[in-house]
């Protein structure tokens, strides 16, 4: 029997796969709501319905390994060959670090041994958060976070700030938080692999032999984002993603993906991605109540969607370096109200996605830009080119009001997007996400300790962090907020959806998983 095959990026020097491997890092150990899904009820990776779904998978003649992480539980290696699902081999391998780059890259190359010549498909699932800083916690000692005792942290009406110790004056006064010690608050929750540890675990996972990945699917929240976009790009082909939050589905939609491949014999690496999102979009949708926004992304493009955000970012600096002192307020008005009036993305404890959440989409920030007049600064002729470059990301973008908060509605069917991109502290507010300090240090002090081991590349060849700090420049810094990992939202199967007419909806049922998904 013939195996559905995906064809080459590019026929001229890839070479032909046989069939098609569907490798799925699933690391659900830190939730114990995604680990027991849909109810609660499921107690072992035989029950868990991801494990079914692949199991159908692979009945449609795909390769599918998976290495499954569960809470209170084992970490499961699970391979199943192509059109054989009663030959499932489930192997724990007890207990695995799922936020280690190693292993990730262990795992892909395990499932690359399984099925050498297949074409390489990797999903994502379990938590997302767009950028996350690299983070040595070995190194986060007393005397690292207090700098031998000169400064002191202090966590006041939830927020952190770092005071001298000699006079009690706070650190930083104004402007950016570009801290002289680390913050020595972490998320407790939902540890999530960095950024930068995924790119690595790419590239480690290359480098031992393994094929360059033709489709990667970021199954959760946020990481259709240009920071984790761009630090995947030079090993994968395309990806799949969503901006704000995606449900966790437990692999629901991927039988059908692989239908559609089975039925078409091959298609392009394109073709599939595509199909990913609007699996998820089908699926979602026809529940209603769990709105997305998914996009496809080229990743060859993205060393271009760098230099338009780092043009962008230049002619932004420019308006507001060479504006008087009389006219900066009005420069950084135009700024802000660009800001307010793009497509935010949940970070904020209310699941409105307005500012001053710090997850902003860049097509819509683009296109906001273009309605003001900055100069002769090229504000507007970068953000066109910016706008346009992204054009073709966003497959699809749903409207409605969330499950998990049905007093809110996330319209994405009416604004040009394409991926979010950190933006902290977008209304000059003076409280900064926890991740800021970490991502304006992109020149970390070698004489002091590197808790921050590793800065992405994006963050070191745009001026996107020059950016924020000199828009924030002369606001009064109040602190950092609290860090946390916002909770994964599932798909609600028990959830009935309000009449469409009915704008007055009673809040959801409090009995069911994932009805604080999003709280902070």
């Amino acid at each position: 029997m013939s195996l559905p095959n995906l064809r080459p990026f590019d026929p001229k020097y890839d070479r032909e796969t046989e069939g098609v491997l569907l490798a799925v890092f699933a690391p659900f150990g830190s939730d114990n709501a995604l680990s027991t899904y849909p109810d609660g009820s499921t107690h072992s990776i035989a029950q868990h319905p991801l494990v079914h779904n692949l199991l159908k998978v692979a009945a449609k003649g795909v390769h599918v390994s998976a290495l499954i992480d569960l809470a209170d539980d084992d970490s499961y290696l699970v391979d199943i060959p192509a059109c054989n699902p009663a030959e499932m081999q489930v192997t724990s391998v007890w207990k695995l670090d799922m936020t280690s780059p190693r292993t990730l890259a262990g795992f892909i190359g395990h499932a690359s041994r399984k099925a050498p010549e297949a074409g390489l498909v990797l999903a994502l699932e379990g938590h997302g958060a767009g950028y996350l800083p690299e983070i040595d916690a070995r190194k986060l000692t007393s005397q690292c976070v207090t700098g031998d005792g000169q400064f002191q942290w202090r966590i006041e009406g939830g927020t952190a700030n770092v005071f001298l110790s000699a006079n009690g004056e706070p650190v930083v006064g104004q402007g950016a938080p570009l801290l002289p010690v680390p913050c020595p608050t972490l998320p407790g929750n939902s540890p999530v692999m960095s950024t930068y540890g995924l790119g690595a675990a790419l590239k480690m996972a290359e480098e031992a032999g393994a094929r360059k990945i033709a489709v990667i699917h970021f199954n959760n929240c946020f990481n259709l984002s240009a920071e984790v976009m761009h630090t995947v790009a030079p090993h994968a082909h395309y990806a799949t993603g969503y901006a704000n939050y995606n449900f966790f589905t437990a692999g629901e939609t991927y039988p059908v993906v692989f239908e559609q491949l089975r039925i078409a014999d091959a298609a392009t690496q394109e073709q599939l991605a595509t199909w990913f999102a609007f699996a998820n979009r089908d699926l979602l949708g026809a529940k209603g109540n769990h709105p997305t926004m998914g996009g496809v992304v080229p990743l060859a493009d993205m060393s271009q969607v760098a230099e338009c955000i780092d043009d962008l970012s230049d002619a932004l600096l420019a308006s507001l370096r060479t504006a008087t002192a009389a006219d900066r307020p009005l420069v950084v008005g135009k700024i802000r109200q660009a800001i307010k009036d793009a497509q935010q993305y949940d970070t904020e404890s209310t699941q409105e996605l307005e500012a001053p959440d710090e997850l902003t989409d860049l097509r819509s920030l683009a296109v906001e830009l273009q309605k003001y007049d900055f100069g002769p600064c090229k504000v507007a002729a970068t953000a066109q080119a910016l706008a346009l470059v992204l054009s073709g990301i966003q497959r699809y973008g749903s409207n409605d009001r969330p499950w998990t908060d049905l007093s809110v509605r996330w319209d994405f069917a009416n604004k040009p997007l394409a991926m979010n991109i950190f933006l902290p502290d977008p209304l000059r507010m003076g409280l900064w996400d926890w991740r800021s300090p970490y991502y304006l240090d992109i020149n970390p002090d070698p004489t002091k300790p590197l808790v921050q081991p590793h800065v992405i590349e994006f963050l070191k060849v745009t001026d996107w962090v020059d950016f924020i700090i000199e828009y924030h420049a002369g606001a009064k810094f109040v602190g950092l907020l609290p860090a946390a990992i916002p909770d994964f939202p599932v798909y609600n199967p028990g959830f009935k959806p309000p009449r469409p007419d009915h704008d007055n909806c009673p809040p959801p049922p409090t009995h069911n998983p994932g009805v604080n998904a999003g709280k902070r």
